[in-house]
């Protein structure tokens, strides 16, 4: 990992610890590795693919599709079991363009790697979340 993927992290995960109010820096830090890995994975890789998913209105299946994904990976993580507070959450995160920014500068140097996204995250926890017993995308 570069200093770039470390900074990015580092502020995706400060945004999530003001606006979850959670305290494991660890679990935040977490969350910030996955939601940039649904990035990559979506193929989510500049500001403006986020800007027209928003844009599709809240009734969209896209923009309900992108917003549920980052709502469970902020219940995953923070393990608050209240959907509708973790719907919100994602829905203000997203209205930051600051977190957008970092979320899409993780994703693109996740993506730059050809062998393996997984192999570029840290954290066996997120990498277990994508990947089951048979080494099968369960994205």
């Amino acid at each position: 990992m570069d200093k770039s993927w470390f900074e990015c992290t580092k502020i995706v995960a400060y945004y999530l610890w003001e606006h979850t109010g959670y305290d494991n820096a660890l679990d935040l830090w977490y969350a910030a590795e996955d939601i940039a890995c649904f990035f990559e994975q979506a193929n989510i890789l500049d500001n403006e693919m986020v800007d027209s998913i928003v844009r599709l209105g809240t009734t969209s299946g896209g923009y309900i599709w992108f917003v549920r994904h980052i709502a469970y990976r902020l219940y995953l993580y923070t393990q608050n079991p209240d959907e509708l507070t973790n719907w919100f959450l994602a829905e203000r995160l997203i209205s930051i363009p600051p977190w957008i920014e970092m979320l899409v500068d993780m994703a693109t140097i996740l993506s730059t790697d050809a062998d393996s996204t997984m192999g570029q995250l840290r954290s066996d926890t997120v990498r277990s979340v994508y990947v089951n017993n048979n080494n099968q995308q369960t994205f």
